[in-house]
């Protein structure tokens, strides 16, 4: 929770302080500055005004509007909350309230205050406006997408309304009306900040893009494997992306010096309103030093849907070769699977994910696995949360980690920052483990850490690397196990 001003009284006692305290503290030169742009000098004079009149709405009001400036967003609601006690109609503190209180993801929130400003003025068009924007970034998007239109079909050069749109058709992955939209917006404000990011967004995203990534993993079994993957991307028709991709792995334990698995893949997303498909089919060729040299057709395929803003489902099914390690290369296992998923956010900032499979092993093996977690936002950058895993297979493998059952729980958190060039996270977690019905319970924890740098709209170089003592990151069931990656993206 930010700090609150000394200053920001609420309640009944800033009603009463109100009533006491003549309005002499209006500061003419407070406005002055504040229309000159000078904002920090006008803060120090509206809070000096405030401390002699604390019942100056337009002061109170207009430190809101800094406090939200600086990213202060609990201090400026509370500001406004207090400007609100004293002018409860005041449309300007209200819709100011309802921005912020979007800004701060409490969506339904704001909606609700547009919706209240709409229903006594339905031609406020900055409550249409905010009343669109706050639903796009709920996910309401047919919601924002009436909205927008309206707008615009009531005043065709609405700058605003024209950028919100093209954002929504981005996000909605239709960049052909995304670039239009954002064009039209250029048209009417050619220096409009929001409409150029847009529109170079919009024609970055339409072109094809590809990425290199370069990884290695090593664990305390003395399994190191070494892979290489180059994939690319392009935009075939509005809501629709092909993807194809081929890569080579290199794996090595202390048994075999050498094992190869060459792969390729090609397939498409398709994404219309609210559900979501993806099919993609392929091949690997694998060869080792013990092992027979085969090949193995892969394909896979899965469809989401989003229930609303806060709720989705999807199911999805999989067949691959089982092919880790250099052990596992060596043999042929193949792997059928089907997993459900679902996510459901319980408040404002609290989330709940869930998901289960089940894979039948070409060794007559099967195996089942369940996750939950539940991750709750603290700060801006900062969430915390809990996760438990449990991987069980029918009887034990021959090659590979095969428990009966593996049990896990772990407290997590992780600390993410995104600017506008650079990105870090740093994640981690603590908590016990079981390997196995009869073994005792072991701590372990885990930490991984990403650092990336971007340029122009799709453009990214990022190096990620991770350690983690659970015996469920190695394939073999060791207890250490090292990762890190180094990836390049770039927009043709």
């Amino acid at each position: 929770m930010s700090r609150i001003p000394a200053f920001a009284f609420g309640g009944l006692g800033l009603v009463a302080l109100c009533a006491a305290a003549p309005l002499r503290a209006q500061s003419p030169m407070a406005d002055s500055l504040w229309a000159a742009g000078n904002f920090a000098a006008a803060k120090v004079e509206y809070e000096r005004a405030l401390h002699d009149n604390p019942g100056w709405v337009r002061a109170l009001y207009r430190l809101g509007i800094l406090a939200s400036w600086d990213g202060r967003l609990d201090s400026a609601l509370a500001l406004f909350r207090d400007a609100r006690e004293l002018e409860p109609a005041d449309a300007d503190v209200r819709a100011a309230e309802a921005r912020v209180l979007a800004w701060d993801g409490r969506y339904a929130a704001a909606v609700l205050r547009y919706d209240s400003l709409l229903a006594e003025n339905p031609d406020n068009r900055d409550a249409r406006f905010g009343r669109a924007q706050a639903n796009a970034w709920w996910g309401r998007r047919h919601e924002a997408d009436r909205e927008y239109l309206a707008l615009i079909a009531r005043n065709p050069e609405d700058a605003e309304a024209l950028v919100g749109l093209a954002q929504l058709r981005q996000w909605q992955e239709r960049p052909d009306e995304a670039s239009r939209y954002a064009r039209l917006a250029l048209q009417v404000a050619p220096e409009d900040r929001a409409a150029r990011e847009v529109a170079q967004q919009a024609r970055a995203l339409s072109r094809p893009r590809v990425e290199l990534t370069l990884g290695l993993s090593h664990d305390s079994d003395d399994n190191n494997v070494w892979w290489q993957n180059l994939a690319t991307s392009l935009v075939l028709a509005d809501g629709l992306r092909g993807f194809a991709g081929v890569g080579a792995l290199e794996a090595s334990d202390p048994v075999e010096d050498g094992a190869t698995r060459l792969h390729g893949e090609a397939g498409a997303t398709l994404s219309r309103g609210n559900l979501g498909f993806t099919a993609a089919v392929g091949g690997r060729k694998l060869s080792s030093d013990f092992g027979v040299d085969h090949s193995v057709a892969t394909w896979r395929a899965s469809a989401s849907l989003r229930f609303g803003p806060g709720a989705g489902a999807g199911i999805g099914y999989a067949h691959y070769s089982f092919d880790e390690t250099a052990g596992l290369i060596s043999r042929e296992l193949n792997v059928d699977e089907v997993s459900l998923d679902g996510d459901i956010e319980l408040t404002r900032r609290l989330s709940l994910g869930v998901g289960a499979s089940r894979g039948w092993l070409s060794d007559d093996n099967a195996r089942q696995s369940f996750v939950v977690a539940l991750t709750q936002r603290v700060a801006p950058r900062v969430t915390v949360g809990l996760y438990g895993r449990a991987l069980s297979y029918d009887f034990k493998g021959v090659g590979y980690f095969s428990p009966d059952p593996f049990l896990l729980g772990e407290a997590r958190s992780a600390w993410t920052r995104v600017g506008r060039q650079w990105e870090t996270r740093l994640s981690g977690g603590l908590g016990v483990q079981q390997v196995g019905s009869g073994a005792r319970a072991q701590s372990e924890w885990h930490v991984e850490g990403r650092v990336a740098r971007r340029w122009a709209t799709i453009n990214e170089v990022a190096l990620s690397a991770g350690f983690s003592t659970s015996a469920v990151s190695s394939t073999t069931g060791a207890f250490d196990f090292y990762t890190m990656a180094l990836s390049l993206r770039l927009g043709l």
